[in-house]
């Protein structure tokens, strides 16, 4: 027996939340990296001012302002409307119609 809808949403959250958990991570090492090369620069420029080496100039690494990720609580779940296979004007669960219902467009009916 094929995957139903309820399956592939399932693995779909799945996938969501760990490329979500993984996103977050990458998130706060570049802030870390942001906060140590922020760090090593002052330290350089110190030492340049001493020995009369040219000063690092503001780098546009240290600029890259992150994106925000919205609060769990605000995020938009798609409306789903579960369909029983049996009823009348129900619609096949093949992986056209499903993909064509993950991705928003309309199954052409």
């Amino acid at each position: 027996m094929g995957k139903t809808f309820r399956d592939w949403m399932g693995e779909g959250e799945e996938l969501y939340s760990v490329a979500m958990r993984e996103y977050e991570e990458l998130q706060s090492q570049l802030q870390t990296l942001q906060t140590q090369l922020a760090a090593k620069k002052e330290e350089v420029n110190q030492i340049a001012i001493v020995i009369g080496k040219p000063q690092v100039d503001s780098d546009d690494l240290a600029k890259i302002e992150l994106p925000k990720t919205e609060p769990k609580s605000d995020q938009r779940k798609p409306v789903v409307q579960i369909v029983d296979r049996e009823s009348p004007g129900s619609i096949p669960a093949s992986r056209n119609t499903i993909a064509q219902a993950l991705t928003g467009r309309g199954l052409g009916r």
